[in-house]
């Protein structure tokens, strides 16, 4: 945790604080998990890894739009670090 604190802290000196602070929740109905789950027979929280595979793909769908369609002006691609 100390790390994580130091590495925020560099982030803030070369980059300046943030303007913005976005949370992103998993819906366990989104159509990809409910239609593989079903006709599997399951439940999204029978199959954990199928419901953080899509949490990656709409989160990493998400950064790529908020690099490429200036939604919040100009960004600095090396402060998202994301991976």
């Amino acid at each position: 945790m100390f790390n994580n604190c130091q590495d925020v802290m560099a982030i803030y000196k070369k980059f300046g604080y943030p303007n913005l602070f976005i949370t992103i929740t998993c819906n366990m109905n989104w159509n990809e998990i409910r239609e593989f789950v079903l006709a599997k027979g399951l439940s999204a929280l029978d199959k954990h890894d199928i419901v953080c595979r899509v949490f990656k793909m709409k989160l990493d769908e998400m950064m790529i739009d908020f690099k490429t369609k200036d939604f919040f002006g100009k960004t600095t691609t090396d402060m998202f670090c994301i991976k």
